[in-house]
Parts: structure tokens; C-alpha cells; sequence
């Protein structure tokens, strides 16, 4: 088996690209050897993930990696992240997805007026830029681990939602049959985008859907329980909790599902089965609905 040529030579000293060449200036702290960095410039995905893969590639723990570039570059490395409430703003304009593909979480606002944001992706530049095209103001980075990151994009959206249910659950109508009326005030339609501003009733039931389809869920299971209601998403196999909205917007829930699924508002003690298709911009979901009754109220399950 032929051997891998070696690379050029100067003086006895291995020669690396110009890539392996910017990489060891910048990584000069860290113990890594020129043919390590050579062999990584040649990785595919060393452009578009270029962090991820040269500590993989040289097997270097993530800690010490970032601090020795906040040794090197300047930028703050912080351990345990912390966020403030000033940091609303990035939750507020910023798309988890891209959050969570470019590992970026808001912490809050210097002194300056700029964002502080942590990120586990140190070597995104372009991610960077749009991240203050997305804020329409500069930003401040922190280095921090991924696993912190993470759970601060998790926290930071969680408490966005939390925010949105109450504001839904402020405007709800309480008298039932209020609520029925509302449910179906617009009929079967179910543009998503569309009706994003219609009726809290429709807001709330849009928003599940959102967020099922965001975590990729294969399906919902809305269960009243005696003190509350608990929704759940399917993800990877497991049922994890997503909300727990007050027990009293059961029937509302209900009722607009049953809308859209052309269902009996009526009926809520005997078994029901339908479907509808929701759209979000061009793309078409295909939504089984199961409404079950139970003492607690009707439990519904979308199959997504």
C-alpha cells in the first residue's frame, strides 16, 4: 500500500498551505504540529465548519482550545455564561434555527449598546455579519463551550414562548362559548402564516404547530390532566414536554383543531378521527387528528 506523500520540506522544516499556515498563527498556543494542521486544512468541511473539526482532528479539549485563543485573539472566554434580560431582543429577532446552527446566544447589552453574544463557533465570520444584520447593531462575542451555549438557546427561546402563551392566554376569551365561536370563526382554513395574527385561540394552536414542526416532531399529544394541560412532542422516539398552558384552554385548543379537522365541535364524548393540511408558505403538512375522550377532558394526538 503506497504511503501518503509527505509534505515539502525547507531546511528540514515540513512546509503547510497558506490555510494550515493562518490556522497555526492563530492556534500558536495550542500544542499542534504542522502536519496536523496541514492534514486538517484537507478535511472535507474545514471551510464551513472549520472550529468543530480542528478540535476533532487534533484532538485538543475544547477548554483548553478557547482559552488559548482568547489568549491569542482578546475576545472574553467565559466558562459559565450568564444571561440577562437585557438580551430579550436577540430571542426576539433572532430565528432559533439560526441560533442553533451557528451556536450564538444572547446574553445582553454592554455598556456600550452593543449585544453580548456567546458562541462555541468562533470561526463563522459571515454568521457574525448576519447576525448584526439580523439585530441591526453590533455585537460583542464571548467565547464560551458548546454545551453552555446550548442550554442558553434552549433557556433563552423557552422563555420567549412562555412569554408569547401568556400573551395568548391574557387575550383568550373565557366564557366557552366564546371560544367555540372563535375557533371556528374562520372556518377550515390553515395557512399557517397567514392566520399567525388571527384570534389567540388560533395563535396559540398555530404556535404548537410551529414548534412541532421546528423540532421536527412526528407527533402532538395534548393530555388534560386534573390540575393542567400538558403538550408533548414526539422527537427522536421520545415524548418531552414542549408546554403547559392553563387547563381552562383545553376546550379551545380542542375546538380549533376539530375545526380544521372537520370534526364535531359538539361531540365530546365519544372518539373521533380526522385530517387536515396545513400550509407554511409553499410547503404542505399532512395532519392526522384522534380526539379521545377522558375524565379530564378530551385528549388529542396529531399525527404529524
Amino acid at each position: 500500500m503506497p504511503r501518503s506523500a509527505d509534505p515539502p520540506r525547507r531546511n528540514g522544516v515540513a512546509q503547510v498551505s497558506e490555510s494550515a499556515r493562518r490556522l497555526a498563527r492563530l492556534f500558536a498556543p495550542l500544542p499542534l504540529r504542522p502536519e496536523q494542521l496541514e492534514g486538517f486544512s484537507r478535511l472535507p468541511g474545514a471551510e464551513e465548519e472549520p472550529w468543530d473539526l480542528l478540535l476533532s482532528s487534533a484532538g485538543v479539549d475544547e477548554h483548553a482550545a478557547l482559552e488559548a485563543l482568547s489568549q491569542r485573539t482578546g475576545v472574553p472566554y467565559e466558562p459559565e455564561p450568564r444571561r440577562d434580560e437585557t438580551a430579550d431582543r436577540f430571542y426576539e429577532l433572532v430565528p432559533p434555527s439560526f441560533a442553533r446552527e451557528a451556536l450564538i446566544a444572547g446574553l445582553g447589552v454592554d455598556e456600550t449598546g452593543a449585544l453580548r453574544v456567546a458562541t462555541a463557533q468562533p470561526l463563522q465570520p459571515a454568521a457574525f455579519a448576519r447576525l448584526e444584520q439580523l439585530l441591526g447593531a453590533p455585537v460583542t462575542l464571548v467565547l464560551a463551550p458548546r454545551a453552555q451555549v446550548g442550554d442558553l438557546i434552549n433557556r433563552g427561546y423557552e422563555a420567549r414562548q412562555g412569554d408569547l402563551v401568556a400573551e395568548i392566554v391574557e387575550d383568550m376569551p373565557l366564557d366557552e362559548r366564546e371560544i367555540e365561536r372563535a375557533a371556528g370563526s374562520i372556518g377550515k382554513a390553515t395557512d399557517l402564516l397567514q392566520l399567525a395574527r388571527q384570534t389567540p385561540v388560533i395563535r396559540l394552536v398555530n404556535m404548537i404547530l410551529f414548534e412541532a414542526l421546528r423540532r421536527r416532531a412526528s407527533d402532538v399529544h395534548i393530555h388534560p390532566l386534573e390540575d393542567r394541560l400538558v403538550i408533548r412532542f414526539r422527537v427522536d422516539g421520545m415524548l418531552v414536554d414542549a408546554f403547559s398552558p392553563p387547563l381552562s384552554l383545553a376546550p379551545a385548543i380542542s375546538s380549533r383543531l376539530k375545526v380544521m379537522g372537520e370534526l364535531d365541535i359538539a361531540n365530546r364524548h365519544s372518539p373521533q378521527d380526522g385530517q387536515t393540511t396545513v400550509r407554511i408558505g409553499p410547503r404542505k403538512i399532512d395532519i392526522r387528528i384522534s380526539c379521545v375522550p377522558t375524565i379530564f377532558g378530551e385528549r388529542i394526538v396529531l399525527r404529524l
